[in-house]
């Protein structure tokens, strides 16, 4: 059995991530966040719960370097 935590878990980060970029539609920032954990994965409906929420760490980190860059850049 899946453990029940990973919800909101899962639902915490997408959040975080959701609000830093709101013009997204929510399925583009899944498949977005799916696609830099697995780069050659086509559909998003098998990815791991746990891949995903790497997927959603590491989409974080590049919005944060984003924004840093933007920032030092004015």
């Amino acid at each position: 059995m899946r453990d029940p935590a990973r919800i909101d878990e899962v639902l915490e980060l997408l959040r975080e991530v959701w609000t830093l970029e709101p013009d997204l539609r929510l399925g583009q920032l899944i498949y977005n966040a799916a696609r830099i954990r697995e780069p050659g994965l086509s559909d998003v409906f098998s990815i791991e719960d746990s891949s995903l929420y790497k997927g959603l760490v590491r989409y974080l980190e590049q919005i944060q370097v984003d924004r840093s860059a933007k920032s030092a850049g004015k």
